[in-house]
Parts: structure tokens; sequence; C-alpha cells
């Protein structure tokens, strides 16, 4: 699985996509993403048309992301004058907390820079999906 990819199953399941009746599943979003493009957004997140979109759309965030030079503190957090981060703090959200529970399920150091990954990383076997 490559990089990308592994940090998209970690997100989701963070998010809750694998639960029945989440609202990450309920608007094909596995990564709660706030907006995205053209989307209508409910609740607060945005509702693709599919869980594909969706997870295309997620997958994109995380490319920038990794081209952004971040490092999964940062992903989450922000980086000032680069990121605002995906689940910051002014959120009411525990974006370290995020930032360790990615890391674990990837399988690297929260603190090293993504771009600095190979993208074929096979990283740590993910657990089963919960």
């Amino acid at each position: 699985m490559s990089l990308t990819d592994s940090i998209a199953q970690a997100i989701a399941t963070m998010e809750g996509f694998f639960k029945p009746g989440t609202i990450s599943q309920r608007q094909n979003n596995p990564g709660n993403l706030r907006s995205w493009g053209n989307r209508p957004v409910v609740g607060g997140y945005a509702v693709f048309d599919s869980a594909q979109d969706g997870w295309t759309a997620l997958n994109k965030q995380i490319t920038l992301n990794i081209g952004r030079g971040l490092n999964l503190y940062e992903f989450f957090a922000g980086k000032p004058g680069v990121y605002g981060g995906y689940s910051p703090s002014a959120d009411s959200n525990d974006p370290k907390g995020y930032a360790v529970f990615v890391a674990s399920r990837v399988g690297i150091d929260p603190s090293t820079p993504l771009n600095t990954i190979p993208a074929n990383f096979g990283g740590a076997p993910n657990p089963p999906k919960s």
C-alpha cells in the first residue's frame, strides 16, 4: 500500500468512515473534509456523490500535504504560512493525538517530513478497520 493510501486509511478510521451511520459514511467523505471545490457542505462537511469521489478528494489532499513537506504534526495542526491544518486545535480538535494515531497506523515517526518517505513505503500492516 502506498504512503498516501496508508495515511488515507488511517484518517478514514479516525473519522469513523468504517462505522455504519457516521457523518463520514453518510456523506461519502472518508476524511470528513470540511469543503472541497463546489461540493455541497452539510453539517460542516463536504458531501460527495460516491465514496470513490470522497477517497479521491482525500488522496488529493494528502498528496498536497506531502508536497508541502509537512510532517504529521504539521499536517494535522498546521504550519504557519504554509497550511492551516487538517484538524487544528482551533476547531476543538487534538491534532497531536491525531498525528500520533495516524503515525502508529502507518508505521512512521510523526515528526518525519512526509516528502522524505518513499511513496511506495510499505509501513506497518494496517490493522483491521475499527
